[in-house]
């Protein structure tokens, strides 16, 4: 039995140290604040996305945000609130109903009747619109461990 044991050490040595070595956790994630926005004006529901610029999308580098009525934005990741540490390709999409005044985006708790037929329209200029330009926005923005991280941004509408 003592061979035995005296044979097992070895293997479960290294399996041991296998698992500790691939058990880094998650990476930390870092706090966003800030204000954007459309032609000089603020907008509620206006949406924010960070996208990294390098290597594959996951829960801790995605993020989307959404402003306030003062343009003051929230945003968060799959793994919750901020985004790891790196560069990031910034995009944004603002919608409303065709035909209400572009100061007029609709709040969070107004329904209409029957939202089917309902045509909306991309506030949001090329390129810097997430529909169309998500990967090729010309807005860049790096996340910095230990930092206050503050993105400001007015959107310039033609």
């Amino acid at each position: 039995m003592a061979r035995f044991l005296q044979n097992l050490h070895l293997p479960l040595t290294a399996c041991i140290l296998l698992c500790l070595s691939g058990c880094a956790g998650d990476p930390p994630l870092h706090s966003l604040s800030g204000k954007v926005t459309l032609g000089g004006k603020p907008y509620p529901r206006l949406l924010v996305y960070f996208r990294p610029i390098e290597g594959k999308v996951n829960q801790f580098n995605l993020g989307v945000g959404e402003t306030d009525a003062n343009g003051v934005l929230s945003l968060r990741s799959t793994a919750g609130m901020g985004l790891m540490a790196g560069k990031y390709r910034v995009s944004f999409s603002c919608m409303q109903p065709k035909g209400r005044p572009a100061n007029q985006v609709q709040s969070s708790d107004e329904k209409p009747d029957d939202d089917r037929n309902v045509e909306m329209v991309e506030l949001v200029p090329a390129p810097y619109d997430n529909d169309t330009n998500a990967d090729t926005s010309p807005l860049e923005f790096e996340i910095k461990p230990g930092m206050d991280n503050v993105f400001e941004h007015d959107i310039q509408v033609k």
